[in-house]
């Protein structure tokens, strides 16, 4: 289930959607000239400042970096959810506005995920795949052949329900193969359903369990929650739920998988597209990919 983070609701939408376009409509210079050099960011404590103001004090800029059309970005980190990982916010050109949400360029690509793994606070797809790959994790692998596909899903998500279903006929035809990779983010419960499942004799028994049970309804997992976890389960859920967040995932189920256009994409949400998605996705070479 994808969910949206309201921590800091500081501009309107129109503002926010006047900036976005602001910053997605600045011409390109004649090829003859030479690239202008991009300006310089605001001084962090001139941004801090005006953070400090539009959050009453509740955010804090750790660093400041510069941005498209003019716009200065800055990594903020809350102190009523020490948490959280940090996050990208912009800062329009005389510091008098806060554009948070998404930041959209001419091609509507998501420059608030470009930005953060330019600076480092994102995985790339490609270091996130291979990660969620690695027996850490406990993912559960099913299918018999075909390429890969990655989701990180939680044992209460409709959405994951859903796509669990759809995969079903998909994984017996061998037209490809799924790594469930287990996090705790939509309900109370799901973190000890998560845990059942990782340790079950037969996490693929269990999470089919889950699945069977589902009720749509209530939107809860059929599976019974495991009342006392062990300590290196909950760890694995835990890391699980960090490496979704490292990956730029803000909900789930959050899809990583190889692309025939090269390198590793990563999806939000059910795939409108079924067959779609099939013809793009890659085997190999890395094992990740089902190579």
């Amino acid at each position: 289930m994808i969910r949206t983070d309201a921590r800091l609701r500081l501009v309107r939408p129109a503002v926010a959607l006047a900036l976005a376009l602001l910053a997605a409509g600045a011409h390109a210079a004649p090829a003859a000239a030479p690239a202008a050099s991009a300006p310089a960011p605001l001084p962090l404590a001139r941004v801090q400042a005006l953070i400090d103001s539009a959050s009453h004090g509740l955010a804090q800029a750790q660093s400041v970096f510069a941005g498209p059309g003019g716009l200065t970005g800055a990594v903020v980190t809350y102190k009523n959810d020490p948490g959280a990982p940090p996050s990208v916010i912009w800062v329009n050109d005389d510091a008098s506005a806060l554009l948070v949400g998404k930041l959209i360029g001419p091609k509507g690509e998501d420059l608030d995920q470009q930005a953060a793994r330019k600076i480092g606070l994102l995985l790339s797809p490609e270091k996130a795949l291979a990660a969620a790959a690695q027996p850490a994790t406990g993912a559960i692998l099913e299918g018999r052949k075909g390429p890969v596909l990655t989701m990180f899903i939680d044992p209460n998500c409709i959405y994951c329900h859903l796509l669990y279903q759809q995969l079903q006929p998909l994984l017996a035809q061998g037209r490809l193969r799924a790594r469930y990779v287990l996090v705790a983010v939509v309900k109370q419960s799901s973190f000890r359903k998560a845990a059942a499942i990782l340790s079950a004799r037969d996490p693929a028994a269990a999470l089919a369990l889950d699945q069977k049970n589902f009720n749509a309804q209530t939107e809860e997992g059929g599976i019974e929650p495991d009342a006392a976890p062990d300590k290196t389960v909950t760890d694995r859920i835990r890391s699980n739920s960090m490496l979704m967040a490292k990956a730029g995932g803000t909900g789930t189920p959050t899809l990583l998988y190889c692309s025939t256009r090269g390198g590793v994409r990563m999806l939000g949400g059910m795939p409108r597209d079924m067959n779609q998605l099939l013809a793009e996705m890659a085997s190999g070479p890395e094992p990740a990919c089902g190579g």
